[in-house]
């Protein structure tokens, strides 16, 4: 399977076969646009993703919680340096990934 049809197949997935908010499916799909289809990780910070909605941070960290609580995203926090907190990165979860990668192809 190509690139663009695991990309078109989440896409796919998001926006017709998930029940969500349409703001929930809109960080769903910015965090699809970045995932690598070979490695199924995306490894988005909330601030790109706070750029790319231009939603506030406050929204997108409420949306997040309900993703994450859903299923749909996993995060990992990556040490930072300089005694900064911990940077907490965003993949869309396997559950999700599994349920694209194994859905019939969309209609052309």
């Amino acid at each position: 399977m190509t690139s663009s049809q695991i990309r078109l197949l989440l896409w796919d997935t998001i926006t017709r076969n998930l029940n969500l908010q349409s703001t929930s499916k809109f960080i769903l799909l910015i965090i699809a646009n970045f995932t690598d289809p070979r490695s199924r990780t995306a490894r988005v910070p909330l601030s790109l993703i706070v750029l790319k909605s231009s939603l506030p941070e406050s929204e997108v960290n409420r949306q997040m919680a309900i993703l994450e609580a859903s299923y749909w995203v996993e995060k990992i926090s990556v040490p930072s340096t300089a005694g900064r907190p911990p940077i907490t990165l965003y993949n869309l979860s396997t559950q999700l990934i599994q349920l694209a990668l194994h859905s019939p192809p969309p209609p052309r």
